[in-house]
C-alpha cells in the first residue's frame, strides 16, 4: 500500500475508537444528567416536607402557649379569645378550644359571643385527651361553612375546671400562601396528601383536585415506604417522575412530580452540546490527518526527487522538510541513555535508604523491647522494695499489738518502724522527684558554697545510717567553690553513695574525691562492685535502668537514683559520666560542675526554736491517722481538739477558738478547700491560720492550697520536725 493508504488506515484506527468512546461518554453523561435531576427532585421533596413540618411546628408552638395560658386555667375565655386571635392568621388560620365532650368553648373564626357549633369533634378530642399527645387531622370539611381544612389538636394540662383541648384550623388556602413551591420549577407539581390519600393542597389546579383522591399508585407506594419515587401519569394525564416523602410529625405524604420531558430535556441538551463538540473534534482530527499526510507525501516526494537527481549526477538543492525526527534520532537515544543512568542511580539510592530504614526499624524495635523489659523490672523491683519495709512494719506492729514488750524491745521495734517508714518515704520521694523533673517543676535555690564541705557532711551523715555499716570509706578533697543548691547537691551525693554501697560487696571500700580541674569542680565516687558493661554506659542514667548486681547480693532499688543525679547535675550546668575498670571490677561516677571564685562567707547563727504551746484543731476523717497525728502534737506540748468532717470542724472551731487549725484536704462531703472558705467567711475565724495536710505533693497541689487560704501545705506522712516547725511558726505569728 501507498503511504497515503497507510495514513488513511491510521486515521481510521485512531478515530473509530475515539468515536465509540465519545458515544459511550455521551450515553453516560445523559444518564448522569438524568440521575442528577432526579436527585434534585428527591432533595426538593425532602425540603418541601421540612417546610410543611415547620408550618405545623409553628402551629404547635402557638397551641402550646395557649394550652399553658393563665386565662385558660382561670376560665377567662374572653381574655383567652383575644390571646388566641393574636396568634391567628385570618381568614386561613383560626383557633378552637374544646371541652372534654367535644363542645366548642371558643372559636376565633366567629365574633366572641356568637353561638358555637354543636359537638362534632368528640373522636379527636377523646383520642388527644387519652394519649396526651398532639394529633394532626386529615383534610376535613368545616361544620357549617363547608370549607376544606386540617386541624391540629393539643391537650391542655388538667385544670380544676376540667380538661380542654386547644386546636388550630388551617384552611387549604393557607398552603397556597406558604413558600413550598420550588423556585425555577414552575412545571413541577407539589402536593400534600393526607393519610387517606386525599389532597390537602396541590400547586396545580388546586381548586379542582383538593379534597379528592390522589392517584392510587402514588398512595400505595407512599404506604409501602417513607421515601421513594415512581413514574406514573398525573390526574391531568401528564407522564411524570413523582418523588414522595412521609412526614412522621403529621402522617401526611408530600409529593413533588416533575414531567418526564423536563427531566430528559436537560440531559438531552447536555448530550447535544457534547455531541456537537465531539463532531467538531472529529472533523478537526480528519482535517489534521489530511494535512499531515500531504506534508509527509511532499517530504517523501522531495527526497525521491533528490535521490533521482543524485542518480543522474545532478546537484540539486532541496528545501528543508518539516520532518525533523530523523535528524534528532541519535540525540534522542543519547538523552534516553542519560535518563536511564539517572534512574538507575536513583533506584540504588532508594535501595540504600530502604536498607537504612530497615536497620532503624530493627534498632527501634530492640530499644522498645529493652524499654518494656526495663518497665517490667521496675515494677518487680518496686513491688520488692515496697514489700520489704511493709513486711518489717507489719511484723513490728503485730509484735507491739500482741504483747507487752519491755522498754528496750518496745524502743527497738519503734526504731524499726521509723527506719522502714523513712525507707518508704525515700522511695516515694524519688518517684515524685522523677515526675517533677520530667515535667520541669524543679527550681534550684542556688548560691555560692564550698563543695568539699558539702560532700564531707553528706558522707558523715551517710556513714551513720544502717546502709553504710561495714564499709570502708576513703575521702580525698581540696577546697573548690561552686554555685549550687545545697539540698540538691546533697541529694546528688547521697544517691551516688547509695549506689556505691548497693553494688559493692560487704566490707568493700568506697572512695570519694573532690578536686578542681581547670574551670570545673569534679566529684568522683568509686565502688568495688562488678562494674558496668561498656554498652550500658550510655543508658545507665536513664530511668529504671540498672547495672549488674554485686556477687551474692540480689538486685535492689528502683533504677531512678542515677537518673535523678543526671537531671539535677544538668540543672546545675554540669555533667555526669561513668567508667569501669578494664577487668570489670568497680565503677567510678564523675560529676563535673562549673567553678566560681572562692567567697568569704560568715556562717549564720543557728535559729533558736522556742517552744510555744498552743491550742490546735486537727481535722481528719481517717481515725488512725488523726489519732497518731494528735498524739504527735500532744507530745510537743500542744492542746489538741479533734474533728472528723467539715461541719464538726466549724462547730469545734467556734466553740474552742483554736490558735491553729490543721486540716486534711480530702474530707468527705465538703473538701478541705470548701471548709477553709467557710471558716474564712466567719468573723470569729478568719484570722486563725490554717495548715493543709494532703497526700498529694505536686507543686500545683501546694499552689491550690495556698490560693484557698492555707498558710502552709504539709505532705502526708508529715515528719515530726516539719510539723513542729510549721506549728511553731504560726504560733509565733498569732496576735499578742
Amino acid at each position: 500500500m501507498r503511504i497515503r493508504s497507510h495514513l488513511l488506515l491510521l486515521t481510521i484506527v485512531v478515530l473509530v475508537p475515539g468515536f465509540l468512546a465519545a458515544v459511550l461518554v455521551l450515553t453516560k453523561l445523559r444518564a448522569s444528567e438524568r440521575d442528577a435531576t432526579l436527585r434534585a427532585l428527591h432533595e426538593t421533596v425532602r425540603a418541601t416536607s421540612l417546610l410543611v413540618d415547620g408550618q405545623v411546628q409553628r402551629s404547635l408552638g402557638a397551641l402550646t402557649i395557649l394550652a399553658q395560658s393563665y386565662h385558660l386555667q382561670t376560665g377567662n375565655f374572653a381574655a383567652l379569645y383575644d390571646e388566641a386571635s393574636a396568634a391567628d392568621q385570618k381568614p386561613d388560620v383560626w383557633t378552637v378550644v374544646f371541652d372534654a365532650d367535644g363542645n366548642e368553648k371558643l372559636n376565633t373564626s366567629v365574633p366572641l359571643g356568637t353561638p358555637l357549633a354543636p359537638p362534632y369533634a368528640r373522636g379527636p378530642v377523646a383520642q388527644v385527651l387519652k394519649t396526651r399527645k398532639a394529633w394532626v387531622s386529615d383534610v376535613v370539611v368545616a361544620a357549617g361553612t363547608g370549607q376544606l381544612m386540617t386541624k391540629i389538636y393539643l391537650p391542655a394540662n388538667a385544670l380544676p375546671s376540667g380538661s380542654f383541648v386547644v386546636a388550630q384550623a388551617l384552611s387549604v388556602d393557607y398552603w397556597n400562601k406558604t413558600s413550598i413551591r420550588p423556585k425555577g420549577r414552575e412545571q413541577w407539581i407539589v402536593a400534600v396528601i393526607d393519610r387517606h390519600g386525599k389532597f390537602i393542597w396541590r400547586s396545580h389546579r388546586a381548586g379542582e383536585y383538593v379534597g379528592r383522591d390522589a392517584r392510587p399508585e402514588l398512595v400505595a407506594a407512599a404506604a409501602a415506604t417513607d421515601l421513594g419515587m415512581i413514574r406514573h401519569s398525573t390526574l391531568e394525564g401528564i407522564d411524570v417522575y413523582d418523588a414522595f416523602a412521609h412526614s412522621e410529625l403529621t402522617g401526611w405524604t408530600i409529593a413533588v412530580a416533575a414531567p418526564v420531558p423536563t427531566i430528559e430535556a436537560s440531559a438531552t441538551q447536555a448530550v447535544v452540546w457534547l455531541a456537537a463538540g465531539v463532531a467538531v473534534a472529529l472533523g478537526m482530527a480528519i482535517l489534521a490527518a489530511s494535512l499531515l499526510s500531504r506534508m509527509l507525501l511532499n517530504a517523501m516526494q522531495t527526497a525521491s526527487e533528490a535521490a533521482r537527481a543524485l542518480g543522474r549526477g545532478e546537484l540539486q538543492s532541496t528545501p528543508p522538510t518539516a520532518v525533523h525526527e530523523v535528524n534528532v534520532l541519535h540525540q534522542s537515544l543519547h538523552h534516553a541513555a542519560r535518563v536511564l543512568g539517572q534512574e538507575r542511580k536513583a533506584r540504588e539510592h532508594s535501595d540504600r535508604q530502604r536498607e537504612q530504614l530497615l536497620v532503624n526499624e530493627r534498632t527501634a524495635r530492640e530499644v522498645a523491647q529493652e524499654e518494656v523489659l526495663a518497665k517490667d523490672r521496675f515494677l518487680a523491683l518496686l513491688g520488692h522494695e515496697l514489700r520489704n519495709p511493709l513486711a518489717a512494719i507489719a511484723g513490728a506492729t503485730d509484735v507491739l499489738a500482741r504483747s507487752a514488750p519491755d522498754a528496750a524491745t518496745h524502743q527497738r521495734f519503734v526504731a524499726l518502724i521509723q527506719r522502714q517508714n523513712r525507707h518508704l518515704r525515700r522511695i516515694v520521694d524519688d518517684l515524685l522527684e522523677v515526675s517533677r523533673m520530667m515535667s520541669g517543676k524543679i527550681v534550684l535555690d542556688a548560691h555560692a558554697l564550698e563543695l568539699s564541705d558539702c560532700v564531707r557532711s553528706c558522707i558523715e551523715a551517710f556513714r551513720a545510717s544502717e546502709r553504710a555499716r561495714g564499709f570502708r570509706w576513703s575521702l580525698r578533697t581540696q577546697p573548690v567553690w561552686v554555685n549550687g543548691d545545697p539540698v540538691r547537691l546533697e541529694q546528688i551525693i547521697n544517691n551516688l553513695l547509695l549506689n556505691a554501697v548497693q553494688y559493692s560487696p560487704p566490707g568493700a571500700e568506697v572512695a570519694v574525691s573532690v578536686m578542681a580541674e581547670g574551670d570545673v569542680a569534679v566529684v568522683e565516687v568509686s565502688d568495688s562492685g562488678p562494674g558496668i558493661p561498656t554498652d550500658l554506659w550510655a543508658r545507665i542514667f536513664e530511668p529504671f535502668v540498672q547495672g549488674p548486681a554485686a556477687p551474692g547480693r540480689p538486685s535492689s532499688g528502683l533504677g531512678i537514683g542515677l537518673s535523678l543525679v543526671k537531671q539535677l547535675v544538668q540543672l546545675h550546668g554540669g555533667s555526669v559520666s561513668v567508667r569501669s575498670a578494664p577487668a570489670g571490677v568497680g565503677s567510678t561516677f564523675a560529676v563535673t560542675l562549673p567553678r566560681i571564685a572562692p567567697l568569704v562567707v560568715r556562717p549564720p547563727s543557728a535559729p533558736v526554736l522556742a517552744s510555744l504551746p498552743g491550742r490546735v484543731l486537727l481535722v481528719d476523717d481517717n481515725a488512725d491517722a488523726r489519732e497518731a497525728t494528735a498524739a504527735l502534737m500532744r507530745s510537743m506540748g500542744h492542746e489538741v481538739i479533734e474533728a472528723d468532717d467539715g461541719v464538726s470542724a466549724v462547730r469545734a472551731a467556734l466553740a474552742h477558738r483554736p490558735d491553729v487549725i490543721v486540716m486534711d484536704l480530702g474530707l468527705p462531703q465538703r473538701s478541705g478547700y470548701l471548709v477553709a472558705a467557710d471558716m474564712k467567711a466567719l468573723p470569729e475565724l478568719h484570722l486563725v491560720p490554717l495548715l493543709a495536710l494532703s497526700g498529694y505533693g505536686r507543686e500545683s497541689d501546694r499552689e491550690a492550697a495556698l490560693a484557698a487560704g492555707f498558710a502552709e501545705h504539709l505532705i502526708k506522712p508529715v515528719a515530726f520536725d516539719a510539723l513542729a516547725m510549721a506549728l511553731q511558726t504560726q504560733l509565733e505569728r498569732r496576735p499578742r
